[in-house]
């Protein structure tokens, strides 16, 4: 039971997914309790907190909303517990930060709930030290059965943290990417620029549909972005910047190209995680300089038609374009993004790959879908150039690590509208048998 007082959090929702499509607000919230502080979480674009919350935070109807986020009110003025961007730090003191033994059973907990999709390795991203300490518990108390990369938070991921605490974070211990066995690594930095297009916290050009001015949600002073990234460079690290909306990416972008112009370095795996809405420009700097593309085939299926509620159909018909990522030669990797998603399951987002069909069945820039070939590459080796892993995993032949799965049907055979349902019998890690479905579901 928890305590009167002690928080309570909430992930991996989706508004979509809801009956009527809206945001929940405190009202929705309330009714579970009014002992404790409840916070639900949509990753670091948005909080939704119930009353209790905001009376403990002292958020009311005179809160100025902070810099770089916005407090949504009802009509009266009252805040209606719809936190946005920067104003989720408001009540970043009444989250409670878990005990390491309950992040070790975290872990062990996950890995089993990946093994149900086939999933055998995954780069965790932002993690604070006493993360970056809690898989190394998991993985002396053998919890860790997927091979982890860890990117650890920097700049504008985690705003509650200090520039000199981040600048310190690469620079003073002489750590730096690669580093660790085929179990766990340090993989790169995880930063972040702007927000997201549900969320509407994404840096854009032009407005979201419905409203009359650009929202300016950068989490970081793009003035400082070419420091940061020739720091990173120089020091040995890659970096992944969380990058949605189309006036940020052309930033990051530029930037990011300008550094590894002045500071060589061929074997950088630097990358843009979301990668919404690439301009043809951004589109090219990033093919001449090897700069990869991350993007999430889970929101375009899971999200429905939120990008054109959003965007409009103009700029959706260039989300997440995954064709011209591959015609550019530009490296491209996909994952699940959980628990910033409803699931982590890659067959619905490697159906959206192929299809760009969502999960009501619209069309999102149909021409811009990959053959099943290209989509698997994208999970699997695309996440090997990510982690300078190629030669270790990614494809099945000799004198690579035996992680694979058994599907209970042919992948490159079964109808379109059947990859979405593709399940696991049997997951292998190092050639061990880690779950299989007949074992676990007898009699299904």
């Amino acid at each position: 039971v928890t305590p009167p007082g002690t928080g309570i959090i909430g992930e991996g929702w989706n508004a979509n997914n809801f009956i009527d499509g809206r945001l929940p607000t405190r009202h929705d919230i309330d009714p579970a309790t009014d002992h404790h502080p409840v916070i639900l979480m949509r990753f670091f674009n948005m909080d939704v907190v119930n009353t209790a919350a905001l009376k403990l935070a002292g958020i009311h109807k005179t809160t100025r909303d902070p810099a770089g986020g916005r407090i949504e009110r009802e009509p009266d003025g009252t805040p209606n517990g719809i936190l946005r961007a920067a104003a989720k730090l408001l009540v970043r003191d009444l989250i409670p930060r878990p005990r390491q033994t309950e992040l070790v059973e975290a872990v062990r907990l996950a890995c089993a709930d990946m093994h149900r999709f086939g999933i055998t390795s995954v780069i965790d991203p932002g993690l604070m030290p006493f993360e970056v300490s809690a898989y190394q518990a998991a993985y002396a108390a053998g919890a860790l059965s997927v091979r982890t990369n860890m990117m650890l938070s920097w700049h504008g991921f985690r705003e509650e943290e200090s520039e000199a605490e981040l600048d310190a974070r690469a620079l003073s211990t002489g750590l730096t990417t690669g580093l660790g066995d085929p179990w766990l690594r340090l993989g790169g930095l995880k930063m972040a620029i702007d927000g997201g297009t549900s969320s509407r916290t994404a840096f854009m050009y032009a407005p979201f549909e419905g409203e009359s001015s650009v929202g300016n949600f950068n989490r970081l002073d793009p003035a400082q972005l070419r420091r940061y990234f020739r720091t990173a460079q120089e020091h040995g690290w890659d970096v992944g910047i969380h990058t949605c909306g189309d006036r940020a990416m052309d930033m990051v972008v530029d930037a990011l190209t300008e550094v590894v112009a002045e500071v060589p370095n061929p074997d950088a795996r630097h990358n843009v995680i979301h990668a919404y809405f690439p301009s043809d420009r951004a589109l090219e700097l990033m093919a001449r300089h090897a700069i990869g593309a991350v993007i999430q085939p889970t929101f375009l299926y899971w999200e429905g038609d939120m990008i054109f509620r959003d965007v409009g159909p103009v700029r959706a018909a260039n989300y997440k374009p995954a064709r011209k990522f591959l015609d550019h030669g530009i490296p491209l990797a996909a994952n699940s993004d959980i628990p910033s998603t409803v699931s982590q399951n890659p067959f619905p987002a490697l159906y959206a790959l192929v299809t760009r069909r969502n999960n009501v069945g619209s069309l999102v820039a149909a021409d811009q879908a990959l053959t099943r070939l290209e989509a698997l590459h994208a999970y699997t080796t695309g996440g090997t150039w990510l982690t300078r892993e190629e030669a270790l995993k990614g494809t099945l032949v000799p004198g690579k690590v035996a992680d694979l799965c058994v599907l209970d049907r042919d992948y490159f055979t079964v109808a379109e509208e059947a990859i979405k349902e593709i399940r696991v019998e049997m997951t292998l890690v190092d050639g061990r048998i880690v779950w299989q479905r007949a074992a676990t579901f007898a009699g299904e």
